[in-house]
């Protein structure tokens, strides 16, 4: 199955050693997050967090200590999530509620101040992860904010992904953009999507037409460590999809000093 990656930047320079925020996150909770922006009188907030606890029990997260290696902390959130599914009997649908515990693994890269959650099944529990680390680390729960897909980030990646000094290249296989001018016509949403997708002239001009590019889907070149070439889709609100079935834990650390290279992030 694919991995699906929220990925948050923390300030730059100013994360602790991995043995340093392991000691800090371990029993981090997510009442802890309520009890802050109760303090500080932040009504949206808690009334998203109040939304939270529709689908995670009791606000019941927590963050543990899992390791340290010499380039991240590596914990892990758990918490007991409130699911629904609906079916047709007699002619009727009917709806169910479900409970099932959960983890995610959480990483945070020492040097370019990455924070990786993985495999959240929706956006409001990355986020809530993500403030709370930053809460735990900084004092503040804005410190930590999504990874915004940039202009030069698409460039940086296209022009290693291309280049030929690889092995085997990769290639561009689809990118959405946002207000793209197409003849006289400026469309609010264009996706394009084929292999080799880089060496078109449309996608030259589309993306230099483009407000905003909301996704790229790419394949990388062969890794040498893995011996792989992997496929990702990455978006402008901070998601990384992983579709490359069957990658190790050692794959996808791959792919990800890969990424911050490339993109600058160290």
């Amino acid at each position: 199955m694919p991995r699906a990656l929220s990925l948050f930047l923390l300030p730059r320079g100013r994360t602790q050693a991995p043995e340093d925020i392991l000691s800090t996150l371990n029993g981090a909770s997510l009442k802890e997050l309520k009890a802050y922006f109760e303090e500080a009188g932040d009504k949206a907030s808690l009334r998203r967090l109040e939304n939270l606890s529709k689908i995670v029990v009791g606000l019941n997260g927590r963050l543990s200590s899992i390791r340290g290696t010499t380039k991240d902390a590596r914990l892990r959130f758990s918490y007991t999530f409130r699911g629904k599914f609906s079916y047709v009997r007699g002619g009727e649908r009917r709806i169910e509620e479900y409970e099932i515990y959960m983890e995610h693994d959480v990483w945070i890269r020492v040097i370019s101040g990455l924070l990786i959650i993985f495999d959240a099944p929706n956006k409001r529990i990355a986020r809530a992860i993500a403030q709370l680390a930053s809460l735990r680390l900084y004092g503040d729960t804005t410190s930590a904010s999504p990874l915004h897909l940039e202009r030069s980030h698409i460039n940086a990646l296209e022009k290693w992904v291309t280049a030929k000094e690889h092995e085997v290249s990769g290639n561009i296989i689809r990118a959405t953009f946002k207000r793209a001018q197409i003849g006289d016509t400026v469309l609010d949403e264009v996706s394009i999507k084929r292999e080799g997708l880089d060496i078109t002239d449309i996608y030259s001009k589309v993306k230099s037409s483009a407000h905003e590019i909301s996704s790229i889907t790419f394949v990388t070149p062969l890794l040498p460590e893995i011996g792989k070439r992997i496929t990702c889709k990455l978006d402008s609100r901070g998601g990384l999809l992983i579709y490359t079935p069957n990658l190790r834990e050692v794959d996808i650390e791959v792919v990800l000093s890969k990424l911050e290279n490339v993109m600058g992030f160290i």
